[in-house]
């Protein structure tokens, strides 16, 4: 008997959590507004930026013998059906804010 990859929503919720509040982080560190403003072009809204995170649930194996007598914390028991990929995030971001102005930016 053969079970199929089954993902944890209630991880696969936490992981996408962390994941865009990561990348929310970077960007906020990233003071894209002010190279936008250092070239005159802050005024004209011209940056998106565009991003997609995408997790393989087939990949998700281990090579060590030792790690495969374990589950895998996201996987419920597995076989080795293929499934398709995950979208974790997706978003848009505007700088500045098309809407608001603000020069930090919006996800638009």
């Amino acid at each position: 008997m053969s079970s199929q990859q089954v993902i944890d929503p209630q991880i696969l919720q936490q992981l996408q959590e962390e994941i865009q509040q990561k990348m929310d982080q970077s960007l906020e560190n990233a003071d894209l507004h002010s190279v936008l403003e250092k070239y005159g072009l802050l005024e004209y809204r011209v940056l998106r930026i565009h991003w997609q995170c995408n997790l393989d649930p087939n990949q998700l194996k281990s090579d060590d013998a030792v790690d495969e007598q374990q589950p895998n914390a996201l996987l419920a028991e597995t076989a080795r059906a293929s499934i398709p990929e995950i979208v974790l995030v997706k978003k848009a971001l505007c700088i500045p804010c098309p809407s608001t102005g603000s020069p930090l930016g919006c996800y638009c």
